[in-house]
């Protein structure tokens, strides 16, 4: 009775026994299947020295195939070649950037960056002082950041005496009772007063 093999169960005749035909035949049969098996990507290695037949190992390298490429299917071409990967590091891209060589970031920005200031200099991103302020020259559009100089000179400043350059007018209102600012007319002749709203005080001179 020949022996089987451990993998594929090909035939092994004794030495005692004559050449059979037939076996051989069945186990050439065996080993052509087994040599041209469908291949599976459904299994991952389960160990780095684990053993398995053709089909199964292929199986296995189709799997680390598709994690590699993150594909849905082993076939498919991957997005980018690992030669393109290559060249990709090796023009620079994603190298530290520098003011004259490109890298996670252009050349031009890591210049823009590297030439912020707290001061008000044109053209340069604006960075905070060790006091956590920073400068910037007047406005001139309605937009515009205004500067403290500009706030001083245009509006009054709290806690400071100081001659306002413009009228100010107060809110008409009916709130009698509460303290705010109030519209005072003067009626300087005529028997008819001037106009005024809620809230005004109204002084006769005459």
């Amino acid at each position: 009775m020949p022996k089987a093999t451990m993998n594929y169960g090909l035939k092994k005749p004794l030495y005692s026994e004559n050449a059979d035909i037939a076996v051989i035949n069945e186990g050439l049969d065996m080993l052509d299947e087994a040599l041209t098996p469908s291949v599976s990507s459904a299994s991952s290695p389960t160990s780095s020295s684990a053993k398995g037949k053709l089909e199964v190992v292929l199986g296995w390298l189709a799997n680390r195939i598709k994690a590699i490429t993150g594909k849905s299917s082993w076939q498919a071409a991957p997005a980018v070649t690992l030669e393109e990967c290559n060249e990709h590091i090796q023009n620079g891209t994603h190298r530290n950037a520098t003011t004259s060589i490109s890298g996670f970031m252009s050349s031009s920005d890591k210049s823009k960056l590297d030439n912020a200031t707290s001061s008000y200099t044109a053209s340069r991103l604006m960075l905070r002082d060790s006091y956590g302020r920073a400068k910037v020259q007047s406005p001139s559009s309605s937009y515009d950041i205004a500067n403290k100089t500009y706030v001083d000179s245009n509006f009054v400043r709290k806690n400071a005496a100081t001659t306002m350059t413009a009228r100010l007018t107060a809110q008409s209102n009916t709130s009698y009772t509460t303290k705010q600012v109030r519209n005072i007319v003067f009626w300087t002749s005529g028997t008819t007063p001037p106009a005024t709203s809620y809230g005004d005080v109204v002084i006769k001179t005459f």
